[in-house]
């Protein structure tokens, strides 16, 4: 029977309990310490071995105690032949089963949390933090949001004409295109950016109707896409010669018939793809008809042709037409940008590279839907789109080369996994954070341990410490050296396809559409890019922005919402911005009347609002404005 001092045992299990950063309670550590009777330091590093004064050899004893129990043997690191690390445990066999102790603590899974040693790195816990009263949770930010799109779809947000002194257009500006309800607003916005595509522009202002028998000048068309297009003719001469700033686009919408947006729950991205579809199909039938008639080659001006490449010769009808192509914007991080999303779509891997979608006949206009349906799993992060794209890798002449080099970037990829796997096997163990843990071992022997007022206790204590250190010092490198090697692969990954051979067939971002995540008229808008510049349109207002606002603009992120529909076009050559756009006359000519009594009506406003301002005057300083008329 052993006689135990009560104050000291005491004082002993208090500095146990410390030593576990209070991991431990005050009955675990009178039976560790008094199944070492009485030795501190031998019972501190066996309970940092996972040691409770426990018998393991009950029958009660589950699987996972005698894991923590047991310390397992430390499996050898997964390290690259090319860059081996050498640790030596061999010298000093004196010290070895100090350092075993140690290594083990770092690395061995226990029930509890182990001891860490020195300054916690642990991240603040949300649930704990000290918030102001008045901030709010996220939750009630959504019920806002919620509760504002449904009062946006009031009555209230019904087309409001300006006031006549802010209709006139500033010189250089674009204008918008508004529909009189609210509904239609997505509608509108489609086609006020085609007019901001030079390449539509230009064959909308040159098209014409056929000629009558007999007929000298064209009349408009009663009927069918013709008459559609005539519409859209009036409109766009509009938008590019009249002084108003904004114009109503009620009639030119009730050609098209597009669908309502009827409620919140509607996404306006599946609307537009739908309408889109709608407008280009009748526009494209309408310019086919007029190279036929003017006999000149057909060209492919919003449809383009694709099908799969297995088809050599002749494909016939398995080829198809699209306008518009749909993209996923929700998905894995490591290709949350268009370019990724499209060769993983219109070129999905397959066993047999010619099972390959691609492009046979390209357009000179391509519009991406990017659509967001599922869920996001982690952070959310905006969806990357470029202010130029090549299409050339996703076309037919193309698809060996372009395919030969998304194998290699396939093979990075595959590289690129296995080095975040071989730094996660140096820096993780047991979902244990190695590098933190071999950090605490070595605060242990510097700070910590006992060195019982002994300079060869402080020595052997020393030594543990610079083998530690040496071994973390060789875990950094190699994880250092990985993590830029990792960087380089990325880099080459990322421009393996910007090659000269599939760098020929430029295609130029022109229109974003950007729907906010909330109902109603302002909580879609436009980018469009005029003269050199890309102005934001949203409602009526009008503001020039950088480029970096346009491909950078994260609204909606929160929202499952952002940048809906992308609206590219050919490159075209320097200097060949401004085109020469041949407007029908009588169009051009009645837009040059409103023009004038718009001019009219504004310098009379004017005049009368000066009027009253001398009346005015005069009613409040009489005698000054008599000696100014006699003047």
């Amino acid at each position: 029977m052993h006689h135990h001092d009560e104050a000291k045992e005491s004082n002993n299990i208090e500095l146990l309990i410390t030593l576990m950063d209070g991991g431990v309670d005050h009955e675990v550590a009178r039976r560790v310490l008094r199944k070492f009777d009485g030795d501190v330091e031998k019972a501190g590093s066996a309970m940092i071995e996972g040691d409770r004064g426990e018998e393991t050899s009950s029958l009660w004893t589950s699987h996972s105690q005698m894991e923590v129990i047991q310390p397992r043997p430390l499996p050898p690191p997964a390290v690259r032949p090319n860059s081996p690390i050498n640790i030596d445990l061999t010298a000093d066999d004196e010290h070895n089963d100090e350092l075993s102790r140690a290594l083990k603590a770092s690395l061995e899974t226990a029930s509890q949390e182990g001891p860490k040693f020195g300054p916690s790195e642990r991240p603040p816990d949300a649930n704990w933090a000290m918030v102001p009263s008045n901030n709010t949770a996220g939750a009630d930010d959504l019920d806002r949001a919620i509760q504002a799109s449904f009062e946006q779809a009031d009555t209230g947000d019904e087309y409001q004409p300006l006031p006549l002194d802010q209709q006139w257009r500033k010189e250089g500006w674009p204008v918008t295109l508004r529909p009189t309800k609210h509904t239609m607003v997505y509608a509108a916005l489609i086609l006020q950016a085609l007019f901001y595509v030079p390449q539509i522009r230009e064959r909308v202002a040159n098209w014409r109707p056929a000629l009558s028998e007999g007929a000298t000048e064209a009349e408009p068309p009663k009927n069918g896409p013709e008459l559609l297009m005539w519409k859209l003719v009036e409109t766009f001469t509009n938008m590019d010669l009249a002084k108003l700033v904004d114009l109503d686009a009620h009639e030119v919408l009730e050609g098209f018939k597009p669908e309502p947006w009827a409620n919140p729950a509607q996404p306006p991205g599946d609307l537009s793809h739908r309408f889109f579809e709608k407008v280009a199909g009748a526009l494209d039938k309408v310019f086919s008809h007029e190279f036929i008639r003017t006999e000149q080659a057909i060209q492919r001006v919003m449809q383009f042709q694709y099908g799969n490449s297995n088809f050599d010769d002749e494909p016939g009808e398995l080829l198809q037409d699209a306008s518009i192509v749909r993209v996923e914007a929700l998905g894995p991080s490591d290709t949350n940008d268009l370019v990724g999303r499209l060769s993983a779509q219109l070129s999905n891997h397959k066993n047999d590279i010619k099972q390959h979608q691609v492009i046979f006949e390209p357009s000179e206009v391509i519009t991406f839907h990017l659509a967001r349906s599922g869920t996001v799993m982690g952070e959310r992060k905006p969806f990357k789109y470029p202010k130029h794209i090549y299409l050339d890798q996703f076309l037919k002449e193309n698809v060996e080369l372009a395919e030969s080099k998304r194998g290699e970037q396939r093979d990075l990829h595959a590289e690129i996994q296995k080095l975040i796997l071989h730094n996660k096997s140096l820096a993780h163990f047991n979902e244990k954070d190695t590098l933190t843990d071999l950090r605490s071992s070595i605060y242990y022997y510097e700070n910590v341990a006992d060195a019982k007022d002994t300079d060869e206790r402080a020595h052997v204590n020393q030594i543990m410490a610079n083998k530690l250190k040496s071994i973390l010092a060789q875990l950094e490198k190699e994880i250092e050296a990985t993590d830029i090697n990792i960087a380089k692969m990325r880099d080459q990954a990322a421009t393996i396809l910007d090659c000269p051979e599939l760098q020929r067939a430029r295609y130029d971002l022109r229109v974003a559409l950007v729907h906010d995540g909330l109902y109603g008229r302002k909580h879609l808008y436009s980018y469009v890019q005029e003269k050199g510049a890309w102005w934001r349109i949203e409602d009526s207002s009008i503001s020039q922005v950088s480029e970096e606002n346009v491909l950078e603009d994260p609204v909606g992120l929160h929202l499952g919402a952002g940048p809906y529909l992308l609206l590219y076009s050919k490159a075209l050559p320097e200097g060949a911005e401004l085109l020469d756009l041949q407007w029908p006359p009588p169009i051009k000519i009645n837009v040059e009347n409103h023009n004038r009594v718009l001019l009219e009506q504004l310098q009379c406003s004017e005049a009368e609002s000066n009027v009253n301002q001398d009346k005015e005057n005069v009613l409040i300083h009489p005698q000054e404005d008599q000696m100014d008329i006699l003047c």
